[in-house]
């Protein structure tokens, strides 16, 4: 059994929806198929409640940040929330801990600012949103872009594209932790499967 049990998901005011959405789908998806293989994936929020960009959603969160929350797979979403996020030093020190304590910590799209900004990027390769390019790298000139993969994964450190690739970097973790038995099951029951769009066309 994967030691791997624990997900929680940081949320922010302008989190990009499918950033956190996507990833938080198929961890939840796999909990319900097998709830003891992993436990339901948690929200983590800057606050009790955040807005989302672009929407008039508001999520109530399942825990406020703390430096004292414990996770095995901590995922940081993207979204202009991010850059407010990077000149905020105490929540910066909150989410340093939370990575520290954490068994691994993935990105998904300008979230992958916050490990740049932190220093968990530096002489790695890495990827982001194709907009955000240009400011990884005045984070960090030690990091090399690679915007040829959906996702990169370093071990304990993985950095996804933009938006709808953290829902491929949530499959590739869910085979990678618990197997493509699982990860097959998630797919069916969530209908996920994006090669069907190309074979669909006439």
């Amino acid at each position: 059994m994967s030691e791997i049990k624990k997900v929680g998901i940081l949320v922010f005011n302008d989190v990009e929806i499918l950033d956190y959405a996507g990833p938080l789908q198929v961890f939840s998806a796999a909990n319900y198929i097998d709830s003891d293989v992993l436990k339901s994936p948690i929200t983590i929020g800057t606050k009790s409640k955040v807005s989302v960009s672009k929407s008039k959603i508001s999520i109530t969160c399942n825990k406020r940040l703390s430096s004292r929350i414990k996770l095995d797979l901590f995922i940081i979403p993207g979204g202009f929330g991010t850059r407010s996020i990077l000149e905020d030093k105490k929540l910066l020190a909150k989410i340093d801990r939370v990575i520290i304590n954490a068994k691994v910590t993935a990105s998904v799209c300008t979230g992958s600012l916050i490990l740049a900004k932190l220093g968990y990027l530096s002489n790695k390769t890495a990827t982001t949103h194709f907009a955000a390019v240009d400011l990884m790298r005045r984070l960090d000139e030690t990091i090399t872009v690679d915007r040829t993969k959906r996702y990169i994964d370093h071990g304990d450190i993985i950095t996804a594209e933009g938006v709808s690739a953290g829902i491929d970097m949530s499959f590739y973790l869910l085979e990678k932790f618990y197997g493509k038995l699982l990860s097959d099951e998630v797919r069916k029951y969530i209908e996920y499967y994006p090669e069907a769009i190309e074979n669909s066309k006439t």
